[in-house]
């Protein structure tokens, strides 16, 4: 009998990972799959479907509860803190931010000892930690007591952007990199961006990482269209990364009819609102607030779009521009994370910089807006073509998932190491 142990953040309860109900509905290779959501509050409600036979714990781990005074305890604990002594930068930050991120680990770790335990009989198991941060080395120490009752047990981890790329976190530091890549036989970063910066952490174990893009789901193909007005749309959390503001001041330097959707919601709402309230007469606007995956794919499907925009800090790999893109809708994006992989400037759409000013989002936008009718339907079809290439979920999941179950027949070299 073999088990697949997820490790998520909050799925399936709250906001964030939506882009998990599809990959689980590929899941295959394993007699039981097992979701532990590690962070999900006690209040929140299930708001994504799981498929049926799949059981679902929302994990009691209270960081609360762990003392800072046994932190130190923990042998591993002394190698790491050494490591950011010898590194001598931001030293006092970086122990504190190694304390903190140890005490989360080792709730995560008991929660799991205490709840998930009972639900894992078979003698092979995969653990599968969603991100390679806190939940991936409580998983890491979790399988050392399932090896320890004789079972065989194997590791691996996705990475994504703020657990991948260290100059996004406090003091610039991502505990237990050497730690995480010793003890996990594969990690696989959505983007090259994000295994190249996995890499870097440990070269000496750079041969487990490799890319695994995300998917999304065919919904059919209307493509782009520029009538009857030029239709920006946005889709993401409403948080300061995600800087709206900086788009809805760039939407007011455009001098074209312009209608703007906004989909999601978030902190920021209100104040986004009320902004777009001192938008100039050639803009239209709405913000649709959250919208389930279903009506979204409806909303692509239906709705004449132009071009998606998203002007981000920082990103992984965007699910949302991947969706764009299945639609050959072309997008404008900053060069951040793993966007390259799916915005090519000038063919699938319009690379801005890291940090664009409001006038070169403008001057991106009605560039678009003015393309010939016969460049513009090239890059919708380019757009889908880079979709059916990289991101068709139904081929990127059979894939990741095949090799999630070889891991239990195969051979992993380099699989030992140290802390």
């Amino acid at each position: 009998m073999r088990q697949l142990l997820l490790l998520t953040t909050s799925f399936p309860f709250g906001n964030g990972e939506d882009f998990l109900t599809e990959e689980l509905r590929r899941a295959s290779g394993f007699d039981g799959v097992v979701i532990c959501a590690c962070h999900a509050g006690q209040e929140a409600e299930q708001t994504k479907p799981v498929p049926s036979g799949m059981h679902v714990i929302r994990l009691r781990a209270e960081p609360s509860s762990v003392s800072y005074a046994s932190i130190p305890l923990h042998p591993e604990m002394w190698s790491e803190a050494l490591r950011v002594l010898f590194r001598g930068r931001s030293v006092s930050g970086r122990l504190h931010e190694l304390a903190f991120f140890r005490r989360k680990v080792q709730a995560v770790f008991a929660a799991l000892q205490r709840q998930v335990s009972s639900f894992l009989p078979a003698d092979e198991i995969v653990i599968y930690s969603y991100w390679f941060y806190d939940a991936a080395m409580a998983g890491a120490l979790f399988a050392e007591k399932l090896r320890a009752q004789g079972k065989t047990v194997r590791l691996i981890s996705r990475a994504h952007g703020f657990d991948a790329f260290p100059e996004r976190s406090p003091y610039q530091y991502l505990p237990f990199r050497r730690f995480l890549l010793n003890r996990y036989d594969a990690v696989r970063p959505c983007s090259p961006a994000a295994a190249r910066a996995v890499r870097d952490a440990y070269s000496a174990r750079a041969k487990k990482v490799r890319v695994s893009f995300l998917g999304t789901v065919d919904h059919g193909c209307p493509f782009g269209s520029r009538g009857p007005v030029f239709h920006v749309v946005s889709c993401s959390y409403l948080v300061p990364v995600k800087r709206l503001t900086l788009l809805m001041e760039a939407l007011g330097k455009t001098t074209i009819p312009v209608r703007w959707t906004h989909i999601g919601g978030g902190p920021q709402e209100a104040e986004i609102r009320a902004a777009a309230q001192t938008l100039p007469e050639n803009v239209q606007w709405e913000l649709t607030g959250p919208m389930p995956n279903e009506e979204l794919m409806a909303f692509y499907g239906s709705t004449p779009v132009s071009c998606l925009v998203n002007v981000s800090s920082s990103e992984g790999l965007p699910v949302s521009l991947m969706e764009a893109c299945s639609f050959g809708i072309p997008c404008i994006a900053t060069e951040v994370g793993g966007t390259p992989e799916v915005v090519h400037d000038g063919v699938t759409g319009f690379l801005l910089g890291k940090n664009p000013k409001a006038a070169d989002i403008a001057a991106a936008i009605e560039k678009m807006s003015r393309l010939p009718e016969e460049q513009y339907s090239a890059m919708c079809r380019a757009a889908r073509r880079l979709w059916e290439d990289k991101f068709n979920a139904d081929r990127n999941y059979e894939k990741f998932y095949r090799e999630l179950a070889a891991l239990l027949t195969e051979t992993i070299s380099g699989q030992e190491g140290t802390s």
